[in-house]
């Protein structure tokens, strides 16, 4: 199992960085080219929620994405270290799961929120 992990000021401008990353990580992990797209798409939408929960919230702590590959699959996972949400987050989360089946969302020990997308290699 191998995992990278980025971390990224909570600012929207830092989003098209992890959408970038997410594309090349699940390039690299096997996944299928028609699903490179989903995944560029529902990372690009949680980093966006959990910037928007870090800036409602004025919470400075950078947003985490954790990119692992396994023999399973490869799984993205967004931690927003902010308590408090956006009104807009309910959407996002919505477009998430259209396009992650099985998207997790969890409480995060300390504080915040845990967002786990994965897909079959």
């Amino acid at each position: 199992m191998t995992t990278a992990t980025l971390r990224i000021p909570a600012q929207t401008d830092q989003v098209r960085v992890a959408r970038m990353v997410a594309c090349t990580a699940a390039r690299r992990a096997g996944v299928n080219e028609d699903d490179v797209e989903d995944v560029r798409l529902a990372v690009g939408e949680a980093v966006g929620r959990a910037v928007l929960r870090h800036q409602a919230a004025g919470c400075e702590d950078p947003v985490t994405v954790e990119f692992t590959e396994d023999a399973g699959g490869f799984e993205a996972v967004i931690i927003a270290r902010a308590e408090q949400g956006d009104q807009d987050e309910d959407f996002a989360y919505a477009v998430i799961t259209g396009l992650v089946s099985g998207a997790q969302l969890a409480a995060e020990p300390g504080g915040g929120q845990r967002l786990v997308l994965r897909w079959a290699v």
